[in-house]
């Protein structure tokens, strides 16, 4: 049982979400790395054998509002998009450490619109290496390039991002009993020309106390410190800090908990910002009690500077229910429903169309199969609805995706 890095990524910046297959922004309450100030794959690594992969996939998505128009505007367009990728994974074992690393190209070909076609590429590395018996250094880096959703924009404006993240993690764990932790990351972004002033550099670092017995489950009492410059912004740096504990606890066989309740501050270089002070909090309950079916319930507060809306940051407090039922052995089925707030904090004029707040409830649903021991397919379903405050950014969309991969 590990504590999960999701519970120390509620302060961290990352701009503009860019999306996954069904459309919907990626979030970052998603299962993370262990003490991982980031969304960067799980850490410490553990292989049972030297291995390549290869996973060329083709997913087909039509959208029914691809530029997220309004309520009641003209201009409401649909779009089919065909995007073939292929993945590659290598895992070794070298001189004692573990390490993995991956690529993605993939492009997304827009068939109604094939000017606003894009690639897409994703890289990561990271590896783990043994100290002194019980300790353990975990550096990890990624790099990404892809579009931004239309969603904040309302309007058929192209962005791509491109971000990277290097770091590492340092921590002596042991089967039971207290343990130290640290954790820095350098992170940075850029977008293109017309929204430049998002872009921003975030350097980040963690130290905490662990402790954990296996009876009990662990607790981790941790300060968090992230540093945001915006370089193309007057008086745009911000400052968050956090100081929680940690929990997580397997209640029985059959339910695990986690919860991470901290207090968190938000400080601007700008006077015109509202500074934040307030509880944090992120709570996952996971139940196999009901098999087959797997319910996992989530709840968060955090801040986030992942939006081109505004210049400055948001407030989200985000919820999602998610059920997953193993109809047989080789086929799953999925239905989930995602509900999102955010609080704008921007000086005067500094939020596009000067929204206030929104809403966005999600539902989703969808369906995997396994075809043969390397075909796999999936379908998938999202409608999405936002409403603004003012009512000047709502709209609805709903996507419907078809995807197979081979895994080589």
């Amino acid at each position: 049982m590990v504590l999960t890095s999701a519970m120390l990524v509620g302060a961290v910046p990352a701009v503009a979400q860019p999306r996954d297959v069904a459309g919907r922004s990626r979030d970052v309450q998603q299962p993370l790395s262990l003490y991982l100030p980031s969304a960067v794959a799980s850490a410490p690594v553990s292989l049972r054998e030297n291995d390549i992969r290869i996973t060329p996939a083709l997913s087909v998505a039509y959208d029914d509002n691809i530029f997220r128009t309004i309520k009641g505007a003209s201009g409401r367009e649909d779009e089919l998009i065909v995007a073939p990728s292929v993945t590659a994974q290598v895992d070794r074992v070298l001189a004692g450490a573990q390490v993995t690393a991956s690529a993605l190209y993939g492009y997304e070909v827009f068939t109604f619109h094939p000017d606003r076609s894009r690639p897409r590429i994703a890289l990561n590395a990271r590896g783990t290496a043994g100290i002194a018996g019980t300790c353990s250094v975990t550096p990890y880096g990624e790099y990404r390039r892809e579009r931004t959703d239309f969603g904040d924009l309302n309007a058929p404006l192209d962005n791509t991002i491109r971000t990277s993240r290097f770091g590492a993690t340092a921590t002596c764990q042991r089967p039971a009993g207290l343990y130290p932790l640290l954790s820095a990351e350098r992170y940075q972004s850029s977008n293109d020309g017309e929204f430049e002033y998002a872009d921003q550099r975030t350097t980040s670092g963690v130290v905490g106390i662990g402790y954990r017995r296996p009876s009990l489950g662990q607790a981790l009492a941790y300060y968090r410190r992230d540093d945001i410059v915006r370089p193309n912004q007057v008086r745009g740096d911000s400052s968050v800090d956090r100081a929680g504990v940690a929990i997580d606890r397997a209640v029985s066989p059959l339910l695990t908990a986690s919860v991470d309740l901290h207090w968190l501050s938000v400080r601007s270089q700008d006077p015109l910002i509202e500074d934040y002070g307030g509880l944090g909090w992120r709570a996952q309950v996971v139940s196999r009690a009901l098999a087959p079916l797997k319910i996992e319930a989530t709840a968060a507060r955090s801040v986030v500077f992942d939006t081109l809306l505004t210049t400055a940051y948001a407030v989200q407090s985000s919820y999602s229910l998610v059920g997953q039922m193993q109809v047989n052995e080789l086929t799953s089925a999925t239905l989930g429903f995602d509900y999102r707030t955010r609080d704008f904090r921007a000086p005067p004029n500094g939020v596009r169309g000067g929204l206030e707040k929104d809403q966005s409830p999600i539902f989703r649903a969808g369906l995997a199969r396994q075809m043969t021991g390397r075909l796999f397919l999936r379908l998938d379903a999202t409608h999405s609805r936002r409403k603004t405050e003012p009512s000047i950014g709502d709209f609805d969309a709903t996507r419907v995706t078809a995807s197979a991969e081979m895994r080589f």
